[in-house]
């Protein structure tokens, strides 16, 4: 469902250039800076404001997405002034509405990156997954650093509902072309943001050859894989090398995890290496 069907209008814009924008209050300003003539909230299934909108002068609604932070009082203050149009959606329905906003946004304005999926490795997450965690079927599942969806067709092929995250818009781009990606279900962000992003923790988070890591990124990748630890209940990770599995296992064991490695036959260059949670 698109934003503007749940507002019950022909279009609208977001202010926000991009989907990692909508942490930050000050985006408020973008709406507020101009006058308008009308003006419509949507809230979720609590009752928390999840988007405003208004119309200016020539008709254009705009909207601001606040989904993920609290309205400021500027903001409020400026609605204050209409005579508002209630509208009432579940939390989860209003996000993929506007993951799927930015994400043809972010298909539209960027170039694909290459093709890089062997299919040989499908099979291997596939029997990697049953292997270790499972398929959480019906819940949902986060595909960490997603790259061009081959984690997230796999988990969407077990019955789990994934929803992957990446901060490389080129792979993003291609997953989308390839249709191994879902636009609803993705988000163009910083990995450690994550849990700025999500209401509840996810049953599983899968990061599938995350790296390479070495000595100067270390600190990034640490807090990427911290802050998906934190996201979920269970965790699944997989490298290239045993040095890289090692130190993702000391990350995830200091989040209070209890985390297994093991050497997988299944590919012997993307997914080796394995580390997992019970």
């Amino acid at each position: 469902m698109k934003i503007s069907q749940i507002l019950e209008l022909e279009d609208i814009s977001l202010a926000e250039p991009v989907f990692s924008d909508l942490i930050y209050q000050e985006m408020d300003e973008l709406i507020t800076g101009s006058p308008g003539m009308a003006g419509k909230i949507l809230v979720d299934e609590d009752d928390n404001p999840a988007v405003f909108a208004k119309k200016d002068e020539s008709g254009v609604w705009t909207g601001c997405v606040t989904l993920f932070r609290e309205p400021t009082l500027a903001l409020i203050d400026f609605f204050e002034q209409f005579d508002l149009e209630i509208y009432q959606e579940d939390n989860e329905t209003i996000s993929d509405a506007v993951k799927e906003h930015y994400s043809h946004r972010l298909s539209d304005l960027t170039l694909p990156g290459a093709d890089d999926l062997n299919p040989v490795r499908v099979k291997g997450i596939d029997n990697l997954l049953l292997k270790t965690v499972g398929t959480e079927k019906g819940t949902t599942c986060l595909d960490c650093c997603c790259g061009t969806g081959v984690g997230f067709m796999v988990m969407e092929s077990l019955g789990m509902r994934p929803l992957a995250y990446d901060n490389d818009e080129s792979l993003i781009s291609r997953g989308f072309l390839s249709g191994r990606l879902k636009p609803s279900r993705t988000m163009w962000i910083d990995g450690r943001m994550i849990n700025r992003f999500i209401k509840n923790k996810a049953s599983l988070a899968c990061g599938f050859m995350v790296g390479e890591i070495h000595s100067f990124n270390a600190p990034i990748w640490q807090e990427i894989i911290s802050a998906a630890c934190m996201a979920s209940e269970k965790v699944l990770f997989t490298t290239g090398t045993e040095p890289e599995i090692k130190q993702v296992r000391t990350w995830v064991n200091d989040t209070g995890k209890k985390a297994d490695i093991f050497e997988s036959d299944a590919d012997p260059i993307y997914d080796r290496w394995v580390c997992y949670t019970e």
